[in-house]
């Protein structure tokens, strides 16, 4: 086989030392990923208003804010008959479960993204590390 150029062996160099750091940045992600994922499914919960407490992840949280308008007409109208203070009651708990449902879907989105980029990442580098031990096998 014929010998490797400067810059391949440099690049060949650069591969083999960037394995282990690609290798733990994948991993770390992964489990970030996963992490999330459940932290943001133990989160929900289907009375609560997401608005009270949004978490860390308070970008991903205002989207709840999306329903403030509605939230915010029912928290100031007053209802006249027991059958409208029920009805109010139940569109407001509607309203919380669906903003809820909203930001845990895009908290699973987000986490299950992560994971995935982390396995990617790790299975790029089991993959790499084949091709460099075939390519070492051959130089020898």
């Amino acid at each position: 086989m014929a010998e490797l150029a400067e810059s391949e062996s440099r690049l060949l160099g650069r591969l083999l030392r960037s394995q282990r750091p690609m290798a733990i940045a994948g991993a770390l992600l992964a489990l970030l990923g996963a992490a999330y994922l459940v932290w943001g499914v133990a989160r929900f919960d289907p009375m609560a208003d997401p608005r009270e407490s949004p978490g860390f992840d308070w970008p991903v949280a205002r989207l709840a804010f999306l329903f403030e308008r509605g939230m915010s007409s029912i928290e100031v109208a007053v209802p006249e008959t027991k059958a409208e203070a029920r009805l109010l009651r139940a569109l407001a708990r509607n309203m919380n479960f669906s903003s809820g449902v909203m930001v845990l879907l895009l908290r699973i989105f987000f986490g299950t993204i992560a994971l995935v980029m982390g396995f990617a990442m790790v299975t790029v580098v089991v993959e790499r590390a084949r091709l460099l031990a075939m390519i070492r096998q051959l130089r020898e």
